[in-house]
């Protein structure tokens, strides 16, 4: 008797098939023994109700790295993965006592975006046009800093003759050469850590350094030195808002050091940008609300440099005095306004609900 033939899906070509179709996601959870799942604007869902088996998840582990079964037993994957329509962030592990192997893909545009079609405001042009000094992107997984920097990195690369180095972990875009060199180097591939890359990059006559996140003192001392002996630094954060990412940056130093490196910062920054995405209120897109600080005049710099003064950085922001700061809410109540996003999204989306509700309340219904 004849066994019968066992067909096993093609995971690749899956992929791409969701990609071509044009269905709006940002992930895709492959776990073995488990249906494959994708993140929508509003919640993961099923992509049928067949689990996946590890015979049909060895192709693509391969493709993601061709010594993967070693690899993974030393810890964790982190690879990009280029496909035909879209960049793929691919983190492999092991779960369940090691018994499963689980592929997390984060989904990225092909090539960097416009400036235009992150969802920033125009102005933020102004913060772009800075030669030296620091600007923060800063928000929480999954808010797209890694779009809006590379977009930024596009915009240096078409307008002006300059080195930019990237750090990062692992490479996500890779840049070609317009008017700019453009020196990408990978942790722990290139460069053994972001802090060790960061130092090197200094004596490598850069012009624009990219570090792909600050996690330590090493890397947070370097970068507040490299925005003050004038390069012009990009650095992503893990963090809700605008002011606690000053916040951060600064704990990373004893409380004694803080002091003079909040003067040091506040000479050096030139601004920060925290995102948040938003469904849109049909479910079918992410609308960006942006959070920002231009630290550009004496007050506001005045109010970083001292600690006793820096929770008025919030109310300086509602005012808009600048007509550029801007507050989360703000930025959440336009787009409620706008009848882009619902009420309950954007009320998901705040950190401080009590006053966007406020700041929404009667506006719909």
């Amino acid at each position: 008797m004849i066994a019968p033939t066992v067909v096993f899906r093609d995971l690749l070509e899956e992929i791409l098939e969701l990609v071509s179709i044009g269905k709006v996601f940002t992930d895709i959870h492959i776990e073995e023994n488990a249906p494959m799942m994708v993140k929508t604007p509003r919640k993961w869902q099923a992509i049928g109700s067949e689990p996946v088996q590890r015979e049909e998840m060895i192709p693509l582990l391969s493709a993601i790295d061709l010594e993967w079964e070693e690899r993974i037993a030393e810890g964790a994957i982190d690879r990009s993965f280029l496909l035909t329509q879209c960049r793929l962030r691919c983190n492999v592990y092991h779960c369940g006592s090691r018994e499963k192997i689980t592929i997390s893909l984060r989904r990225l545009p092909l090539h960097p975006i416009s400036i235009e079609k992150t969802g920033l405001p125009l102005y933020v042009r102004s913060m772009l046009e800075a030669t030296r000094g620091i600007i923060l992107v800063t928000g929480s997984t999954g808010s797209g800093k890694t779009t809006t920097i590379a977009a930024m990195l596009d915009y240096f690369n078409s307008s002006r003759s300059s080195h930019i180095i990237t750090i990062e972990e692992p490479i996500e875009y890779q840049l070609q050469r317009k008017q700019s060199i453009i020196s990408h180097k990978e942790v722990p591939t290139d460069t053994a850590s972001f802090s060790s890359g960061l130092r090197e990059a200094m004596r490598q006559n850069p012009d624009i350094i990219m570090v792909g996140e600050i996690r330590d003192f090493e890397t947070a001392d370097t970068l507040l030195h490299a925005g003050e002996s004038g390069h012009l630094v990009l650095a992503t954060m893990h963090t809700n808002s605008a002011l606690t990412a000053i916040s951060k940056l600064l704990s990373f130093f004893r409380p004694d050091q803080r002091d003079q490196l909040a003067a040091t910062l506040a000479s050096a920054l030139v601004g920060v940008i925290c995102q948040s995405l938003v469904p849109t209120e049909n479910g079918e897109a992410l609308a960006l609300a942006s959070e920002m600080i231009f630290n550009n005049n004496q007050q506001v710099a005045g109010l970083i440099a001292d600690a006793t003064k820096f929770h008025m950085l919030a109310d300086f922001m509602k005012r808009k005095e600048d007509n550029m700061s801007r507050s989360l809410n703000d930025a959440l109540a336009q787009l409620v306004i706008k009848k882009t996003v619902s009420p309950k999204d954007a009320m998901r989306a705040a950190y401080n609900r009590a006053e966007l509700h406020d700041m929404i309340s009667g506006v719909r219904n």
